[in-house]
C-alpha cells in the first residue's frame, strides 16, 4: 500500500502549468543549451538541466516528461534505501523509512517537480547505502559506488558535494579502505572541480541570494533538525522554520528517538551517516549562505535513516521494556506527519503550484496574440513563457490607471503573492469577466480579468 501510494503521489497530476523555478530552468538554461548550462552566466541544477536537454530535443517541453527525470529517481532513491534497510535491518525499518519519504510533505512538493531534487536524492541514498556497506564489508566495489553517486549527485547540486566529501573523509577512518577511499577521493575531486570550474564565482554568489534563512551559531547544533528535518514533516517547500527554545523540545525528542538507533550506537557508521549533514550545516553557517529546506533536501537521506532505525528499535522493545517517552514521540510523529500529508496531497495532485498555463489558456482563447495583457505578479515573465510574448508588468503606483482607462478590452492577471493588494475599481464594471484558477501554494490562486474598454 506504501509503495503505490509514493509511486501515485509521483506521478499522478504531472501535467499541471510550470511554476517559476521550472521556467527559469527550461528559459534560461535548456533552450539555450549545453554551452550556457555548462558554462554560461548562471548556474541551475547542471546534471539534471542536461538531461532534460537531451529529452526535450527528443520529446519537446512535455510537463510530465520532464517532471519524470525527479520523480522516477526519487522513487528510485527510496527503494533503495527501503530495501536495504528491509534486508540489514528488518522490515519495520524499512517501512518506517518508507512512510517518512512518501508522506513528507516537502518532498511531495519538490520530487514532482522539473527539478534535480529528485536525482539528487537518488544519489544521496546511493552514496549512504554504498558508505554504510563499504564499512561493514570493506569491499572496494561499495567504495566505487559512493563516489559515483557522490560525483554525479554533487554535479546535479554542488552543495551535495560537501556531504559526499565529508562522508568519504568518514571512511578514510576505515584501515582497510583507506586506499581505495583515497584514490577515490582524489579522482572524484578531479571530476567535481573540472565540472563547476566554469562557474566557481557563481556558486558562491547562489549561496547569496536572499531566499530563505541563515544558520545562526547559537542554534548550529540544532540545525539539522530545525532546519532540515523537522519543516521537511510539517510543511511543503518556501516555509523555513526560524530556530528557537519553542523547538528545543521537539529537536531534543527527535534526537532521542535517532540515538536509538543501532546506526547510532556504532561509531563508524555513526560517522558514516553524521558526517555529511554536519558538514553541509557547518559550511552554510560558515559562508552565511540562505537556506531553504529544499537546498538540502538530500540530507534527509541520512536523517531518515537515523530516524526509521530509531523508532524501528524503540518499537521493538514494547514486548520487553518500554520506553514510554520515546515511543509516545515516535507514535505522535507519524501520526502528525499522516494527518499533514492527507491535508496536502490531494491539493498538491489536482493543483498546480503556479497557474501560469490556464492564465495564458484563457488569454488565448479569448484575445488571441492581440489581447494586451497586463501583470501585477511577482514574476511576470513566467506568464509570458506560456503566452510565447512579452507582457506588460505593472506598478502598484498607478496600477488602477493602467487597468481602467484603457479603450480597448486587455487581460489583467494578479496573483496575491508578494506583491501588495491594490484595490482596481473597474474590475467591477459591466461586462468583465473574470476567471479564477487555484493553486496550492504560492499565494493559493492566479486571476485573470478581460476587462472592456472605458468608454
Amino acid at each position: 500500500m506504501l509503495g503505490a501510494i509514493l509511486v501515485g503521489t509521483r506521478v499522478i497530476g504531472l501535467g499541471h502549468s510550470y511554476w517559476h523555478d521550472e521556467i527559469v530552468t527550461i528559459r534560461d538554461f535548456v533552450r539555450v543549451g549545453p554551452s550556457d548550462i555548462l558554462a554560461g552566466p548562471g548556474i541551475n541544477h547542471e546534471l539534471f538541466s542536461l538531461l532534460i536537454w537531451a529529452t526535450s530535443s527528443m520529446t519537446g517541453e512535455s510537463e510530465i516528461v520532464l517532471r519524470l527525470w525527479s520523480a522516477l529517481p526519487f522513487i528510485a532513491g527510496v527503494v533503495v534505501v527501503t530495501a536495504w534497510l528491509h534486508l540489514r535491518f528488518g522490515s519495520m525499518a524499512g517501512i518506517v523509512f518508507l512512510y517518512l519519504a512518501t508522506a513528507s510533505p516537502l518532498l511531495l512538493d519538490i520530487t514532482r517537480q522539473a527539478r534535480g531534487y529528485g536525482l539528487a536524492f537518488l544519489a544521496m541514498a546511493v552514496l549512504i547505502v554504498a558508505a554504510l556497506e563499504a564499512t561493514r564489508t570493506a569491499r572496494t566495489r561499495a567504495v566505487v559506488v559512493f563516489c559515483i553517486a557522490g560525483v554525479l549527485g554533487a554535479w546535479t547540486l554542488p552543495q551535495l558535494g560537501i556531504a559526499f566529501f565529508a562522508t568519504g573523509i568518514a571512511l578514510l577512518g576505515e584501515r582497510s579502505l583507506r586506499r581505495p577511499v583515497a584514490l577515490g577521493l582524489g579522482l572524484s575531486l578531479l571530476a567535481v572541480g573540472a565540472w563547476y570550474a566554469p562557474h566557481v564565482s557563481e556558486v558562491h554568489t547562489a549561496s547569496q541570494v536572499e531566499d530563505g534563512v541563515q544558520i545562526q551559531a547559537t542554534w548550529i547544533l540544532t540545525a539539522p533538525i530545525d532546519q532540515v528535518l523537522v519543516p521537511a514533516l510539517i510543511w511543503i517547500d518556501g516555509t523555513a522554520l526560524i530556530a528557537g527554545y519553542l523547538w528545543l523540545p521537539v529537536v531534543l525528542l527527535t534526537a532521542v528517538i535517532m540515538a536509538s538507533s543501532p546506526l547510532a550506537r556504532d561509531r563508524r557508521t555513526l560517522l558514516v551517516l553524521a558526517s555529511g549533514v554536519v558538514a553541509t550545516t557547518v559550511a552554510l553557517w560558515a559562508a552565511r549562505a540562505y537556506v531553504v529546506p529544499r537546498y538540502v533536501s538530500f540530507l534527509l537521506v541520512p536523517l531518515f535513516v537515523l530516524l526509521a532505525t530509531g523508532m524501528s528499535a524503540v518499537f521493538a522493545r514494547l514486548s520487553t521494556r518500554p520506553a514510554v517517552v520515546r515511543t509516545v514521540g515516535s507514535l505522535v510523529v507519524l501520526g502528525l506527519l499522516a494527518g499533514r500529508f492527507a491535508s496536502i496531497a490531494p491539493d498538491v495532485l489536482r493543483l498546480p503550484r503556479e497557474a501560469n498555463a490556464d492564465a495564458a489558456g484563457v488569454i488565448e482563447r479569448h484575445g488571441g496574440a492581440t489581447l494586451p495583457v497586463l501583470a501585477y505578479l511577482h514574476n511576470p515573465r513566467d506568464l509570458a513563457f506560456y503566452l510565447g510574448r512579452p507582457v506588460r508588468a505593472l506598478d502598484p503606483s498607478d496600477l488602477a490607471a493602467q487597468v481602467c482607462a484603457r479603450r480597448e478590452t486587455v487581460a489583467f492577471v494578479t496573483q496575491p503573492f508578494v506583491v501588495r493588494p491594490v484595490e482596481v475599481p473597474c474590475l467591477r464594471r459591466p461586462g468583465v469577466a473574470h476567471y479564477r484558477f487555484r493553486q496550492y501554494t504560492r499565494g493559493r490562486e492566479m486571476n485573470v480579468w478581460l476587462v472592456p474598454p472605458s468608454g
